[in-house]
């Protein structure tokens, strides 16, 4: 019977917040390690924390780890399992998940804010080879989750077999996506691609989220869903670049910075990432995805 049951979920607190979607179909076991089957990091799971076993009307939980409790429960130890009734509110590490099926209704939208973070909204199949976006993960202090409001609902299917034709499929779509984001003046986003998803990873200022979105949507729009676009893009502040050390500035016809030797022309890109817009008396004018900045020499 559970077989064929597919439950609903929404995260209510953590990193994670605002993310929902349909979990697979059967017993879901969810931790921190890789062969999970749905895979959440950064929020204190072990790696194979509990088993979430759908029935009818309710779930076991299954718990595999300490730290977990459900509203209107006490605490499940380790190795305890417990049936609750649907809608449930499970909570473990610093998560709480709301599981539920269509038969039952749904509680309002959660309004917690969300950490100072960068974007980790992973979720995963056991199947998928994640060796390939398990680099992306970490914390930083300046970056914040980009907002899933107005992002597609997630959905996890059941774990297909991986074959050649997604893994190709993958890289051709990884690479549109890559034109496209170059197109949109996105310079700090990289994608890379394995089997059945793509990713990006990277930052994006403030005056872009929007672009950053519009370019999730046609992705959407040109793949419905397939493969999976993961998404760890964090939304961070420009940072002044730091002062240049410039050997010598010709201010002729074509102007030009000698930098470490080199001649850095108007319109030459410097390592720092920005860009020389304007060679002035006294001082360099720099620009970047759409801000200007004027270093003195």
């Amino acid at each position: 019977m559970t077989q064929s049951i597919s439950l609903d979920f929404e995260v209510l607190s953590g990193l994670y917040t605002g993310l929902r979607g349909k979990a697979p179909v059967g017993d879901s076991l969810i931790g921190s390690g890789l062969d999970a089957d749905m895979i959440f990091v950064e929020q204190g799971l072990a790696p194979h924390h509990l088993r979430i076993i759908p029935q009818r009307d309710s779930i076991e939980v299954e718990a595999l780890a300490a730290g977990i409790s459900v509203d209107g429960h006490e605490s499940i130890t380790s190795g305890e399992r417990v049936s609750v009734p649907l809608p449930a509110i499970v909570h473990v590490g610093a998560m709480s998940i709301r599981w539920s099926t269509q038969d039952f209704p749904q509680a309002g939208p959660s309004n917690r804010s969300r950490g100072s973070i960068v974007a980790l909204s992973l979720l995963l199949l056991s199947s998928v080879a994640i060796g390939t976006v398990s680099t992306i993960f970490a914390p930083t202090d300046s970056a914040v989750a980009l907002s899933t409001d107005s992002l597609p609902v997630a959905e996890v299917a059941a774990k297909p077999a991986i074959n050649h034709y997604e893994a190709s499929g993958a890289d051709g779509i990884a690479e549109l996506l890559r034109h496209e984001i170059e197109r949109r003046g996105l310079l700090d986003i990289k994608v890379g691609s394995g089997p059945g998803v793509v990713t990006a990873e990277g930052t994006v200022t403030p005056n872009l989220v929007a672009k950053w979105q519009e370019i999730q949507q046609w992705f959407d729009h040109q793949t419905n869903g397939t493969p999976t676009l993961v998404n760890a893009v964090a939304v961070k502040e420009e940072k002044a670049p730091s002062s240049i050390a410039v050997q010598a500035v010709w201010r002729g016809s074509e102007p030009y910075l000698l930098i470490g030797g080199q001649k850095y022309f108007v319109g030459a890109l410097l390592s720092n990432g920005w860009t020389v817009d304007r060679i002035e008396d006294g001082r360099v004018l720099l620009s970047r995805n759409g801000r200007f900045a004027a270093l003195p020499y």
